[in-house]
Protein backbone atom coordinates (compact mmCIF):
# COMPACT_ATOMS: atom_id res chain seq x y z
CA UNK A 1 0.00 0.00 0.00
CA UNK A 2 2.82 2.18 1.00
CA UNK A 3 4.66 1.60 -2.62
CA UNK A 4 1.28 2.69 -4.40
CA UNK A 5 0.69 6.38 -2.20
CA UNK A 6 4.10 6.88 -3.42
CA UNK A 7 3.76 6.36 -6.98
CA UNK A 8 0.79 8.68 -6.62
CA UNK A 9 2.45 10.89 -5.14
CA UNK A 10 6.14 10.92 -7.21
CA UNK A 11 3.16 10.41 -10.60
CA UNK A 12 1.02 13.60 -9.79
CA UNK A 13 3.80 17.08 -10.43
CA UNK A 14 4.68 14.45 -13.60
CA UNK A 15 1.05 14.59 -14.61
CA UNK A 16 0.79 18.15 -13.89
CA UNK A 17 3.94 19.29 -16.08
CA UNK A 18 2.51 17.38 -19.03
CA UNK A 19 -1.05 19.16 -18.79
CA UNK A 20 1.13 22.51 -18.52
CA UNK A 21 3.38 21.69 -21.86
CA UNK A 22 0.03 20.88 -23.68
CA UNK A 23 -1.51 23.31 -22.62
CA UNK A 24 1.24 25.57 -23.47
CA UNK A 25 1.09 24.37 -26.96
CA UNK A 26 -2.08 24.48 -27.64
CA UNK A 27 -2.54 28.08 -26.45
CA UNK A 28 -0.18 28.74 -29.18
CA UNK A 29 -1.93 26.90 -31.78
CA UNK A 30 -5.18 29.24 -31.48
CA UNK A 31 -6.08 31.49 -34.03
CA UNK A 32 -8.62 33.29 -32.21
CA UNK A 33 -7.07 35.80 -29.25
CA UNK A 34 -9.90 35.03 -26.57
CA UNK A 35 -9.43 31.44 -26.86
CA UNK A 36 -6.07 31.85 -26.21
CA UNK A 37 -6.25 33.91 -23.45
CA UNK A 38 -8.49 31.48 -22.04
CA UNK A 39 -6.01 28.81 -22.28
CA UNK A 40 -3.13 31.27 -21.27
CA UNK A 41 -5.49 31.37 -17.55
CA UNK A 42 -5.79 26.99 -17.88
CA UNK A 43 -2.10 26.85 -17.49
CA UNK A 44 -1.24 29.88 -15.30
CA UNK A 45 -3.62 27.77 -13.06
CA UNK A 46 -1.84 24.06 -13.37
CA UNK A 47 1.44 26.16 -13.03
CA UNK A 48 0.48 27.21 -9.72
CA UNK A 49 -1.11 23.88 -8.80
CA UNK A 50 2.83 22.42 -9.84
CA UNK A 51 3.89 25.28 -7.27
CA UNK A 52 1.74 23.93 -4.56
CA UNK A 53 2.69 20.68 -4.85
CA UNK A 54 6.50 21.30 -5.11
CA UNK A 55 5.40 22.80 -1.45
CA UNK A 56 6.03 26.35 -2.79
CA UNK A 57 2.72 27.74 -1.90
CA UNK A 58 3.64 31.61 -2.01
CA UNK A 59 4.58 31.50 -5.22
CA UNK A 60 1.69 29.59 -6.63
CA UNK A 61 -0.30 32.27 -5.08
CA UNK A 62 1.27 34.53 -6.50
CA UNK A 63 1.10 32.37 -10.49
CA UNK A 64 -2.64 32.20 -9.42
CA UNK A 65 -3.42 35.54 -8.81
CA UNK A 66 -0.74 37.08 -11.81
CA UNK A 67 -0.23 34.49 -14.26
CA UNK A 68 -4.02 32.98 -14.48
CA UNK A 69 -5.86 35.96 -13.55
CA UNK A 70 -4.97 39.23 -14.21
CA UNK A 71 -2.63 38.61 -17.27
CA UNK A 72 -5.59 37.01 -19.17
CA UNK A 73 -8.40 39.31 -18.14
CA UNK A 74 -5.44 42.11 -19.61
CA UNK A 75 -4.99 40.43 -22.53
CA UNK A 76 -8.80 39.79 -23.11
CA UNK A 77 -10.06 43.33 -22.68
CA UNK A 78 -6.91 44.32 -25.16
CA UNK A 79 -8.15 42.16 -27.33
CA UNK A 80 -11.68 43.26 -26.96
CA UNK A 81 -10.81 47.22 -27.39
CA UNK A 82 -9.06 46.77 -30.51
CA UNK A 83 -11.01 44.27 -32.38
CA UNK A 84 -12.14 45.65 -35.66
CA UNK A 85 -15.90 45.75 -36.49
CA UNK A 86 -16.45 44.51 -39.99
CA UNK A 87 -17.45 46.99 -42.31
CA UNK A 88 -20.47 45.76 -44.57
CA UNK A 89 -20.30 47.89 -46.84
CA UNK A 90 -19.29 51.13 -47.77
CA UNK A 91 -21.82 53.87 -48.38
CA UNK A 92 -21.87 56.13 -51.39
CA UNK A 93 -21.11 53.94 -53.73
CA UNK A 94 -22.64 53.77 -56.71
Amino acid sequence: MADINLLIQSAIPWVLYIFAILGAIVCLMQKDLLRMAVLTSITGFVIAAIYQVLLAPDVALTQAVVGAAIVPTLVALTILKTREEPVSGEEGDS
